[in-house]
């Protein structure tokens, strides 16, 4: 009854502030998923890429706001393993990429996996945070000031096992899995996009903080099963949230309500 009394609370504190996150005027991310036989708001099957196209199935082209050139896929490692995905979309301007690898053979296998993006800036990224799992970043217009794109929160994990770097233009996380044979294992990954219609502000670069945080305490596991979720080995997590990723939920969720009803400038600007 606890769990149940914490997940209330934290809905009646994002219904309380509802009207601040309304009046940032968020953009809408697209879909633009690689299905295989075009694009779509979700993807289910194989990993690896189509022919002739050579583009790597569940990848997300765009995104909105030119914010991926190709985003989103396992370029090296599978060691081995077989790799089935699942990539959606999910309300909020959340990427959701689930991942699952098994070992088909009869010897265990331990290779290091990169799960790789293309990213939309050009090579000017202007990164804002870079914690353990948790990285923050935009378009750099040269002078320290966030420009186009959307501004980008790019979560991979919670418990140490992934390696993220942002380099010019790209993105790469990766993950040492060892796994026995016959059995699978699952990662999960998450890109959310945030950026005002006319641009991106100071707000947004707090947005995508906030929700990137909210995102490592309590990923989104709504839509998959309690088999899936109990593969993940990226994020410490359960199928009910505890109490503590509920408050720090609430906490994040609050912060927004206060950016939002703040915001004041189109430019954004980091100290050095």
């Amino acid at each position: 009854m606890k769990n149940f009394s914490m997940m209330a609370l934290a809905i009646a504190a994002i219904a309380a502030i509802a009207p601040a996150i309304a009046h940032a005027a968020q953009f809408q991310a697209s879909g633009d998923i690689f299905t295989g036989t075009g694009f779509g708001s979700r993807y289910v099957g194989p990993g690896g890429n189509a022919s002739p196209s050579n583009r790597a199935f569940g990848s997300v082209q765009d995104g909105g706001a030119d914010t991926f050139d190709n985003f989103g896929f396992f370029n090296t490692g599978l060691g081995g393993l077989t790799l089935s995905r699942q990539v959606e979309l999910l309300d909020g301007n959340v990427f959701r990429f689930f991942d699952t690898f098994t070992n088909a053979g009869r010897s265990a296998i331990s290779t290091t996996v990169n799960f790789f993006g293309n990213l939309g800036s050009d090579g000017d990224e202007l990164v804002s945070t870079n914690n353990a799992g948790l990285i923050v970043s935009c378009q750099d217009d040269g002078d320290g000031n966030c420009i186009e794109d959307a501004v980008l929160a790019l979560v991979s994990g919670n418990n140490g096992l992934a390696q993220a770097a942002i380099t010019p233009d790209r993105y790469n996380a990766r993950f040492l899995l060892n796994v026995a044979a016959g059995e699978s294992v699952s990662l999960l990954n998450f890109a959310f996009l945030a950026r005002d219609e006319n641009g991106p502000l100071a707000s947004d670069v707090t947005l995508a903080r906030t929700t990137g945080a909210a995102l490592q305490a309590a990923p989104r596991t709504e839509g998959l099963t309690a088999t899936q979720i109990g593969r993940i080995v990226n994020f410490s997590v359960s199928a009910v949230p505890e109490p503590a990723s509920w408050t720090m939920m609430i906490a994040g969720f609050g912060a927004i309500g206060v950016a939002m009803r703040r915001r004041r400038t189109a430019r954004v600007t980091f100290a050095v």
